[in-house]
């Protein structure tokens, strides 16, 4: 089934201890640890239920500050339909008043829009690129470049990086992993 533009695809959180979050996600939930890493300058890690839906649903990033009744939220993002849908997401924040931090991002398997809201709040468009790419991957993308340029640029930038493969192949693989660690 095509991914429904504008579905909620997954949360960020920011987690004081991130070992013991981790843990209690994979262990008491039942999450699938998809990725993990560094990522500017913070541990992370991409957690799915379902890999065969989505690379991660929610992921959790080390370094939290603060009282912890103070937000965790680090961003929630939304899936679009297409390249051509998330260049227009990125044309039309760009251009208004009451938004900020507009941060249009390659994480490999998938582009991001990344902004702020008039509350501040961080938020996210992305789209689903064809391939797997081990995270956290984080570069710029470059909008001036045509949506044929911005995948021949993503493919060629990250088919050398470790465990690069078509993501059909990636989610098929995972998955029967997850069958023969829980029969």
């Amino acid at each position: 089934m095509p991914a429904q533009s504008g579905a909620i695809s997954h949360v960020v959180l920011y987690v004081y201890d991130f070992q013991k979050m981790k843990d209690f996600y994979t262990q008491v939930l039942g999450f699938h640890l998809s990725d993990i890493g560094e990522g500017r300058g913070a541990d992370i890690c991409f957690l799915t239920l379902d890999p065969g839906l989505d690379h991660h649903q929610i992921a959790l990033s080390g370094g939290r500050k603060g009282p912890r009744d103070a937000g965790s939220l680090n961003h929630v993002a939304f899936r679009v339909s297409s390249l051509a849908e998330l260049r227009r997401r990125y044309e039309h924040l760009s251009g208004e008043d009451t938004v900020t931090d507009v941060d249009p991002v390659s994480h490999g398997s998938w582009l991001s829009v990344y902004y702020r809201d008039p509350e501040n709040n961080r938020m996210e468009f992305f789209w689903d690129t064809p391939w797997y790419v081990k995270q956290p991957i984080i570069d710029p993308l470059d909008f001036s470049l045509s949506d044929e340029e911005i995948l021949r640029v993503t493919e060629e930038t990250y088919r050398d990086h470790e465990g690069f493969q078509p993501m059909d192949e990636w989610q098929a693989k995972t998955v029967r992993d997850l069958a023969t660690e829980d029969a």
